[in-house]
């Protein structure tokens, strides 16, 4: 696995990457709302069974989160990998209580060609950079329910 604390300070040399600022409970609010509003847009294409678009809303839906998150602990990010990272850090610092396991299921940081259950985001790319339409409706109902529970504990968090 990615060593944490490398990574974290590879991400904080470059602002394009991940910044510490003040922390910023409107806007970690903002993303909560922009995450709801993408879980909405995810059910109108599940709908429509659009599903490879509705699994890439459902991605960004949980990285709205992610962004929460990080806001209300004060940092900024442009770079996904350094949002998971910031994340892993701060349950590493037990500045925050969250299930380490919900952060692997959308991104382990590692490329696991191995893998049996890929994460959010492989999943995201096989349907974004793909040529196939269908996806696996077993896979998108986990990514559903990912969405809500990761909403609910990002709530949870935000109001602690």
């Amino acid at each position: 696995m990615v060593h944490i604390d490398q990574h974290l300070k590879w991400c904080l040399n470059d602002e394009n990457r991940l910044k510490k600022v003040r922390p910023n409970i409107s806007l970690a609010l903002a993303h909560i709302k922009k995450s709801e509003y993408n879980k909405g847009v995810m059910d109108i294409l599940e709908k429509a069974e659009k599903y490879d678009w509705a699994l890439n809303v459902g991605f960004y839906s949980i990285y709205h989160c992610f962004l929460a998150i990080i806001a209300k602990y004060g940092y900024e990010s442009r770079n996904q990998s350094c949002t998971i990272t910031a994340i892993l850090k701060l349950i590493e610092e037990k500045k925050m209580d969250f299930d380490k396991d919900l952060v692997m299921q959308f991104d382990t940081l590692d490329v696991d060609k191995e893998a049996t259950n890929p994460t959010i985001r492989e999943n995201r790319e096989i349907s974004t950079y793909g040529v196939k339409t269908e996806v696996n409706t077993e896979q998108f109902d986990k990514v559903k329910d990912l969405v809500i529970k990761i909403q609910r504990e990002t709530i949870r968090i935000i109001n602690e």
